[in-house]
């Protein structure tokens, strides 16, 4: 009688171990036991990295040119060919900023030249708008293809301040008007008060977007509009291939760089002068003319190693090392499978039409709306949703995200995620990265390993302006913070082999990291990449 009441308190005992473990809020299904975390602070792939900031293996030769019109008009430019090797070169066309000159950029085209890229940096009236800035690019384009047969169809736009405002309003109108073949933008701390008076198509013109971007920049520093939103740089990058439509070969991938600090003289020859300076402006030009070159490498030249800077975020090994080289980066592919971008404006419901779900507890924020209203120093220009959680007595705090259906993900390498702080508040800490955890779950209940965004990418604290700036400030130098989103990418294999990836059901993110048991953030961008 002694052994069957032991035998059935055992029982007793299990059964309610049972019904603890499923009744303790395991409605969510996360495991409890210790696991074996990846742990993997290296690169994504070893394949070896090209140059970028030291010289390449070309000489050059530059020029001061002029031309005149049938109606007398003067226009000048300075020209740089490499020398040497192939005798064919791609074409970067250089559109300076108001207030500087057209020859206030040859360190950025010798270091082209020298790597085996033509540039013309082009004279041009910088307070237009208009249409007739498309006509002055086209005469030089046309004028420098008639004088240098050497010039392939190869072309990219590169522009400085109110340049870079003028490089992506006019790419579409530029191939029509040339013929060429416009494949990269690119855009230097661009002034974007008028970059929309007309409509540009730069998601059907060119094959690559990218952005730099300074936090501290006392020109571009960001005044709000009407409505809220932060205009700089940001706007370029979440504006170009609206995240709502249909995705298409027919959107560029685009990439952003966002340095923590940098002048707005630091994109062109002004940076070679002493400044009364934390660090080098020398050092800042460099790695910013460094990731010019590697973008039109990858574009012009259809160079896909170059792309190890860009989609895999690996930093050259001479990088300086001072504190210009603390950057961050987005990257978005052309081609990708997308989970949630919330743009559908629905914190219940994500882009594939699945259910979010978040733990019983834990979650005391999950809201989705524009970024600028969720956050005001968020200087994004998409819908996002904002987390905020705290450490559960019992389990895991997470979000989940469903497929309606289970989904084929084996043919993809990668998980890609933008997130953000959002500055000030009281679960975040001030100065420190945060943290979360993803895993992944597939159509038969098993669970992959819990992967950390740090062992791959950073969450920054967001970024404060220094207050100096050149012009009377429109906006409160307190206001111009910004809690700007960086990507993480991971690579799916980092998951374990335990899960089919044919049969991915729901994607979770889980917030219990040691010393990150509390936080807030503001995310989008959940997506798979080739």
């Amino acid at each position: 009688m002694k052994h069957l009441i032991k035998s059935s308190l055992a029982k007793a005992i299990v059964v309610f171990a049972i019904f603890l473990f499923y009744s303790c809020s395991y409605e969510e299904d996360m495991v409890l036991e210790n696991e074996t975390l990846v742990e993997n602070k290296e690169l994504v792939f070893e394949a070896p990295l090209p140059p970028i900031i030291s010289d390449g293996p070309y000489n050059y030769k530059a020029k001061n040119y002029s031309f005149f019109t049938q109606n007398q008009e003067e226009h000048k430019g300075k020209y740089y060919m490499p020398v040497g090797g192939f005798s064919n070169y791609p074409l970067a066309l250089i559109m300076h900023g108001n207030g500087f000159a057209y020859n206030e950029y040859d360190v950025l085209q010798k270091h082209l030249a020298k790597h085996g890229i033509a540039s013309a940096s082009i004279q041009w009236d910088s307070g237009k708008h208009d249409l007739s800035v498309n006509t002055e690019m086209t005469k030089h384009i046309n004028w420098l293809f008639n004088q240098y047969p050497q010039l392939i169809n190869s072309i990219a736009l590169i522009g400085h301040s109110m340049g870079g405002g003028a490089v992506v309003r006019f790419a579409d109108d530029l191939e029509t008007t040339t013929g060429k073949n416009v494949k990269s933008v690119i855009s230097l701390a661009p002034a974007v008060q008028h970059d929309m008076n007309v409509k540009h198509n730069l998601i059907n013109t060119i094959k690559g977007l990218l952005v730099i971007y300074s936090g501290n920049d006392e020109d571009r520093y960001g005044v709000k509009s009407f409505d809220g939103r932060e205009q700089s740089g940001f706007k370029f990058y979440d504006e170009c291939s609206a995240e709502g439509s249909t995705f298409s070969n027919l959107f560029p991938t685009k990439d952003m760089i966002f340095f923590k600090d940098g002048r707005h003289t630091m994109y062109t020859d002004r940076a070679q002068q002493p400044l009364n300076y934390q660090y080098s402006g020398v050092n800042q030009n460099k790695v910013i003319n460094a990731y010019i070159l590697a973008h039109l490498k990858l574009y012009l030249q259809n160079r896909p190693e170059y792309n190890q800077f860009f989609k895999y975020q690996r930093r050259p090994s001479n990088m300086p090392q001072n504190d210009v080289s603390e950057f961050y980066q987005q990257h978005t592919d052309a081609k990708k499978s997308v989970l949630a971008n919330f743009e559908n404006n629905s914190s219940t419901k994500n882009y594939a039409g699945g259910d979010i779900v978040k733990s019983s507890s834990g979650i005391n924020t999950m809201k989705v709306g524009n970024s600028w209203k969720l956050h005001s120093y968020s200087p994004h220009h998409t819908k996002a949703m904002r987390i905020t959680w705290t450490k559960r007595n019992v389990g895991s705090s997470f979000v989940k995200f469903k497929y309606p259906s289970s989904r084929n993900l084996s043919s993809y390498s990668f998980l890609s995620i933008r997130a953000s702080q959002i500055y000030k508040n009281i679960y975040n800490t001030t100065d420190k990265e945060q943290d979360f955890y993803i895993r992944l779950k597939d159509k038969q209940g098993k669970y992959s390993k819990k992967v950390k965004i740090s062992d791959f990418g950073i969450i920054p604290y967001p970024i404060k302006h220094s207050g100096y700036t050149i012009l009377p400030l429109q906006t409160p130098i307190s206001k111009l913070t910004k809690s700007a989103m960086t990507s993480t990418l991971i690579p799916l294999s980092a998951f374990g082999n335990i899960i089919n990836l044919s049969n991915i059901k729901e994607v979770f993110l889980v917030f219990d990291v040691p010393g990150h048991e509390t936080g807030a953030i503001m995310i989008d961008n959940l997506e798979f990449y080739k």
